[in-house]
């Protein structure tokens, strides 16, 4: 049986000192680095979501961009292939205005070769008939 005597006590005493330096030596340090250890991973939980939200919107910006880009170039392509085309009708129409002064150039220098063409078959017509009279008459003319 349990006797109440002086020695329990004692050690109710030598248990309650044990009990403040475990509380002193052990206890408070651990729940101390467990407190800091759970506030560290909290603020490291916020950099990871703070982080993952501008990643988020650096994505989003970035595809944003992209169309942007996109767009501006299929216009650009566009501005190019009706600026292209249009030159294209202005060489077009120079050329065309070129091969039709030629073609006059080159008519009127034919024309003007049949003129010469024509006085001199003229002349040498005159003179063939000159000498075929000539001969057929057997005088001179």
């Amino acid at each position: 049986m349990i006797e109440i005597n002086l020695s329990l006590l004692i050690q109710m005493a030598n248990f309650l000192v044990f009990l403040l330096l475990m509380n002193l030596v052990l206890y408070r340090p651990i729940r101390r680095i467990v407190a800091e250890r759970k506030k560290m991973m909290a603020e490291k939980q916020e950099g990871i979501e703070r982080l993952e939200v501008e990643a988020t919107s650096a994505v989003q910006e970035y595809d944003r961009k992209i169309q942007e880009s996109r767009r501006s170039g299929l216009q650009r392509i566009q501005e190019l292939k009706t600026a292209a085309y249009d030159e294209e009708k202005q060489l077009l129409q120079k050329i065309s205005e070129e091969a039709a002064a030629q073609v006059q150039k080159m008519r009127a220098q034919i024309q003007k070769d049949i003129s010469v063409a024509r006085d001199q078959l003229r002349e040498q017509v005159k003179s063939f008939s000159v000498q075929l009279a000539q001969k057929i008459l057997g005088r001179s003319i």
